[in-house]
Protein backbone atom coordinates (compact mmCIF):
# COMPACT_ATOMS: atom_id res chain seq x y z
CA UNK A 1 0.00 0.00 0.00
CA UNK A 2 0.92 3.55 -1.09
CA UNK A 3 1.68 6.39 1.66
CA UNK A 4 -0.96 8.25 2.14
CA UNK A 5 -0.80 11.95 1.95
CA UNK A 6 -2.24 14.32 4.80
CA UNK A 7 -3.14 18.13 4.08
CA UNK A 8 -2.56 20.46 6.83
CA UNK A 9 -4.44 24.31 6.65
CA UNK A 10 -3.47 26.32 9.37
CA UNK A 11 -6.57 29.14 9.90
CA UNK A 12 -3.92 31.56 11.32
CA UNK A 13 -2.08 32.21 7.86
CA UNK A 14 -4.21 30.80 5.24
CA UNK A 15 -1.38 28.52 4.08
CA UNK A 16 -2.10 24.41 4.16
CA UNK A 17 1.18 21.78 4.42
CA UNK A 18 1.65 18.50 3.01
CA UNK A 19 3.01 15.86 5.03
CA UNK A 20 3.38 11.86 4.19
CA UNK A 21 1.26 9.59 6.37
CA UNK A 22 3.16 6.01 6.96
CA UNK A 23 0.90 2.98 6.78
CA UNK A 24 1.44 2.52 10.27
CA UNK A 25 0.18 5.65 11.33
CA UNK A 26 -3.02 5.08 9.30
CA UNK A 27 -3.75 2.22 10.47
CA UNK A 28 -3.36 3.84 13.39
CA UNK A 29 -6.15 5.97 12.32
CA UNK A 30 -8.68 3.84 10.68
CA UNK A 31 -11.96 3.61 12.42
CA UNK A 32 -11.92 7.85 13.19
CA UNK A 33 -14.54 10.00 11.56
CA UNK A 34 -14.67 13.00 9.96
CA UNK A 35 -15.13 15.96 12.56
CA UNK A 36 -12.63 14.10 15.00
CA UNK A 37 -9.80 15.82 17.21
CA UNK A 38 -6.69 13.64 16.51
CA UNK A 39 -2.90 13.99 18.05
CA UNK A 40 -0.66 15.72 15.14
CA UNK A 41 2.13 13.22 16.66
CA UNK A 42 0.76 10.85 13.98
CA UNK A 43 2.34 13.29 11.35
CA UNK A 44 5.32 14.48 13.38
CA UNK A 45 3.96 17.52 15.03
CA UNK A 46 4.11 17.26 18.70
CA UNK A 47 1.81 19.46 20.64
CA UNK A 48 -0.18 20.14 18.21
CA UNK A 49 -4.29 18.85 17.59
CA UNK A 50 -6.10 18.54 14.46
CA UNK A 51 -9.25 18.01 13.04
CA UNK A 52 -9.71 15.82 10.70
CA UNK A 53 -12.29 17.61 7.96
CA UNK A 54 -12.57 16.00 4.76
CA UNK A 55 -10.45 13.80 2.39
CA UNK A 56 -10.35 11.24 -0.93
CA UNK A 57 -10.18 7.66 -1.38
CA UNK A 58 -7.71 6.22 -3.95
CA UNK A 59 -10.21 5.98 -6.35
CA UNK A 60 -11.11 10.07 -5.99
CA UNK A 61 -14.57 10.07 -4.01
CA UNK A 62 -14.75 12.45 -2.03
CA UNK A 63 -15.46 11.89 1.87
CA UNK A 64 -19.47 12.99 2.92
CA UNK A 65 -19.95 13.71 6.80
CA UNK A 66 -23.24 12.34 6.79
CA UNK A 67 -22.46 9.28 5.18
CA UNK A 68 -21.74 6.77 8.56
CA UNK A 69 -20.13 4.05 6.65
CA UNK A 70 -16.59 3.48 5.61
CA UNK A 71 -16.87 2.27 1.99
CA UNK A 72 -18.81 4.19 -1.44
CA UNK A 73 -22.02 4.93 -1.50
CA UNK A 74 -24.34 6.07 -4.50
CA UNK A 75 -26.93 8.25 -3.57
CA UNK A 76 -29.57 11.48 -4.94
CA UNK A 77 -28.46 14.82 -4.56
CA UNK A 78 -29.53 18.13 -5.70
CA UNK A 79 -26.06 19.78 -4.10
CA UNK A 80 -23.85 18.39 -2.11
CA UNK A 81 -19.90 18.64 -0.95
CA UNK A 82 -17.75 18.25 -4.45
CA UNK A 83 -20.62 18.86 -6.74
CA UNK A 84 -21.72 21.81 -8.52
CA UNK A 85 -24.90 22.94 -8.83
CA UNK A 86 -27.26 22.76 -11.51
CA UNK A 87 -30.68 24.51 -10.85
CA UNK A 88 -33.56 21.79 -10.65
CA UNK A 89 -31.60 18.75 -11.64
CA UNK A 90 -31.02 16.06 -9.25
CA UNK A 91 -27.97 13.32 -9.60
CA UNK A 92 -26.76 10.07 -8.25
CA UNK A 93 -23.65 10.74 -7.24
CA UNK A 94 -20.86 8.13 -5.23
CA UNK A 95 -19.49 9.74 -2.35
CA UNK A 96 -16.84 8.04 0.39
CA UNK A 97 -18.27 7.52 3.85
CA UNK A 98 -17.32 9.57 6.81
CA UNK A 99 -14.92 7.32 8.34
CA UNK A 100 -11.47 6.41 7.66
CA UNK A 101 -10.09 3.14 5.97
CA UNK A 102 -7.23 1.72 4.22
CA UNK A 103 -8.60 3.27 1.11
CA UNK A 104 -8.09 6.76 1.87
CA UNK A 105 -5.37 8.13 -0.42
CA UNK A 106 -6.05 12.08 1.09
CA UNK A 107 -6.82 13.50 4.66
CA UNK A 108 -7.60 17.10 5.08
CA UNK A 109 -7.09 18.43 8.54
CA UNK A 110 -7.15 21.38 9.95
CA UNK A 111 -4.72 22.91 13.10
CA UNK A 112 -6.92 23.65 16.23
CA UNK A 113 -4.07 24.00 18.88
CA UNK A 114 -0.74 24.85 18.01
CA UNK A 115 2.65 23.24 19.23
CA UNK A 116 5.74 24.35 20.19
CA UNK A 117 7.76 24.28 16.87
CA UNK A 118 6.24 26.20 13.86
CA UNK A 119 5.55 24.30 10.74
CA UNK A 120 7.31 26.64 8.20
CA UNK A 121 10.77 26.02 10.32
CA UNK A 122 13.51 24.18 8.35
CA UNK A 123 14.08 20.62 9.86
CA UNK A 124 17.68 20.70 11.59
CA UNK A 125 20.15 17.59 10.39
CA UNK A 126 22.71 16.15 12.11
Amino acid sequence: MANSVAIIADPRTGKSYKKEVTPENMSILTGRKLGEEIDGIFFEMPGYKLKITGGSSIDGFPMRRDLTTSGKKRILVTYAEGRRAKKGIRKRVTFRGAIIGSDISQLNLSILQYGPKALDEPEAKN
